[in-house]
Formats: C-alpha cells, sequence, structure tokens
C-alpha cells in the first residue's frame, strides 16, 4: 500500500542500495483512496487486440508482448488453472463461463492446429496496423521478443513494415534464469530484444551498418554491456542479440519499397532474403571472437574482444 501511494526506483551505488522518489506518481485509480484526487481509468478487455476500437491518433505509447511463437503452449496450459479458478470463483462471472480457454481468435503458432508462420504474420501484423494508427505521429510501439530460430523473427518484421513502423532501436535485456525449467539444458537464449517502432523518429548513425562484420561490433558493445550487468553471455544469447539487430537492418532497408498488399508467403520471404543476402547470423558469427572454456552445458563464459573499427557516425543521427 505504501509503494502504491510513493513509487520509487531503486538505484545501487556501490553496495549501497538508494531509494529514488518518483514524484507526482502514484498507483491506483485514485491516489491513497481519496475519491476527490484526480481519477485514472483502467481498461483491461480480453479479446482480439486486432479488433479494438482505438481513435486515430490518441496514444502515446503501446507497450506489448507479442505471442511466443513456438512449442510452448503457455495458453493450453492455463486450462489447468482456468478448470480449478472456475470451481473456486463459480457461477455468474462472464469471463468464466466458457468450458475451455480456447478461442479462434488466439494468435499462437501451433503447427498441429494448422498455425504456421503466414497465420502468425498476419495476426501480427493486424495487431501492429492497429495500434500504428492510434499512435501520435512519432510515438513509440515498444515489445519484447526471442526465438532461437530466425524464422520466427520474419513475422515480426512483416508486421512492423506493414504497419508503416520503421526499427528505431533493438535492444538486448535479460528476460529468464538460464536454469528455468522449460530452457534448461537446451541452448536457448536468457536474453529478449527490445524492439522500439516509430511511424518518425530519429535513427543514430552508429546503429546503420552495411556489412555482417559492422553489425559484429554492435552485438560485441551489446555483449560488453551485459557483462557489465553479469550476465555471462552463452552462445544462445549471442545468436538472439544478433537477430534482433538483422531484423532491425532488414526493416530499415525495406521499408521504402514495401507492399504491404502483396501475399502473406511473398512479404516473409522478402525479409528472409535480405537477411541472407546480408549474410546471416553465420556471416556475422565469423568476426565475433567467442573463446573460454564452458563452465557447463548452460552457462559458457564468453570473452568478446571489442576493436576500435569504425562502423558508423557516433555523433550522426538519421531521420525517417
Amino acid at each position: 500500500k505504501s509503494y502504491c501511494d510513493h513509487p520509487f526506483e531503486v538505484k545501487f551505488q556501490g553496495k549501497t542500495k538508494k531509494m529514488i522518489p518518483i514524484k507526482g506518481e502514484w498507483i491506483g485509480d485514485h491516489l491513497d483512496g481519496n475519491v476527490t484526487t484526480p481519477q485514472r481509468r483502467v481498461d483491461i478487455s480480453c479479446k482480439d487486440a486486432g479488433a479494438s476500437n482505438l481513435q486515430d491518433g490518441s496514444l502515446d505509447a503501446v507497450f506489448t508482448d507479442p505471442p511466443y511463437f513456438g512449442n510452448i503452449q503457455y495458453a493450453e496450459l492455463m486450462d489447468f488453472c482456468y478448470v480449478w479458478l472456475k470451481k473456486i470463483i463459480g457461477e455468474g462471472c462472464p469471463a468464466f463461463g466458457k468450458t475451455s480457454t480456447r478461442s479462434p481468435d488466439e494468435l499462437t503458432g501451433n503447427m498441429d492446429k494448422g498455425r504456421g508462420l503466414e497465420h502468425f504474420t498476419q495476426g501480427i501484423s493486424n495487431v501492429f496496423q492497429k495500434m500504428s494508427k492510434a499512435l501520435k505521429p512519432g510515438s513509440p510501439l515498444a515489445f519484447t521478443y526471442h526465438h532461437n530460430k530466425i524464422d520466427a523473427y520474419y513475422p515480426i518484421a512483416v508486421a512492423i513494415l506493414d504497419a508503416g513502423l520503421t526499427c528505431s532501436a533493438s535492444l538486448p535485456c535479460p528476460a529468464e534464469m538460464g536454469g528455468s525449467i522449460h530452457i534448461n539444458g537446451t541452448g536457448s537464449s536468457i536474453i529478449d530484444t527490445v524492439f522500439v517502432c516509430r511511424t518518425t523518429g530519429i535513427m543514430q548513425g552508429k546503429w546503420i551498418v552495411r556489412s555482417p562484420e559492422g553489425l559484429a561490433e554492435i552485438v560485441k558493445q551489446d555483449l560488453n554491456l551485459l557483462k557489465a550487468g553479469n550476465v555471462n553471455p552463452t552462445h544462445g544469447d549471442i545468436r538472439c542479440v544478433a537477430y534482433g539487430h538483422l531484423i532491425r537492418h532488414a526493416i530499415w532497408n525495406l521499408r521504402h519499397n514495401w507492399d504491404k498488399t502483396k501475399a502473406t508467403a511473398t512479404r516473409i520471404e522478402k525479409v528472409m532474403d535480405w537477411i541472407r543476402f546480408f549474410g546471416g547470423w553465420a556471416e556475422v558469427e565469423r568476426f565475433i571472437n567467442i573463446s573460454g572454456k564452458e563452465k557447463s552445458k548452460e552457462n559458457s563464459l564468453f570473452s568478446v574482444q571489442e576493436t576500435h573499427s569504425n562502423y558508423g557516425d557516433k555523433n550522426g543521427d538519421v531521420p525517417f
């Protein structure tokens, strides 16, 4: 309760923890339960975001977490929880009126049910286009994503391009513990990429490169920053960081002549072809020096040697 009335951030200075108050902020509909204070409205809707009715140019920002395209069907696992919650809550709650959480509008990759990359791409694109129209000019659409296979990133690139957005940043961020049950021993990454997209804005010149070697330099800088935060990147982490930058560059280079009226399969192939022409992960990996013995199968220590080669104008901004 105290945090809701006086939220704060935590800053570490050496071993000392300091609380930084966020002035003028609170959590809840009213401050300290006082109905005379300004009210905030929270609207939670359990429905397809692509069917939402939002006014054009009305949103300051959109933050989302797209469905995971893979073999872990979280929604199906939730059916086990749903049955017990339904028994506890009882009759009369519309949210628990169905016999299952299954919905024809759900957007998950599930090859057993015929929901492949094209289905996933169409759904993500529909939502991103809707959100792009609702955003104020220059306002961000930001989301996190990672996958072990580059193919699962193609729908993300297509959706961003269909929405008329440009990816102005792709930032690696630790998202899971390496010992998590569902990734333990799989060589999977614990690093998400935070994609920040806008209809108009600026791109830092140093983030735009023309070769796998240049992209490797960006990746190595990211890895050094992760290591400074006590994260030892595994091979899977390095690969996913590179995937994020590859997708960002594909979007940057394809945005001018993009035609969202083409067939979904054609648009996916266009992204795939650009990345293949650029060289993909295989070429980027050649310029990343990975050394050191494995500490364990799940936790390898990587030594990244950063060079001083220039891969962009550090002080230059490129408008879009």
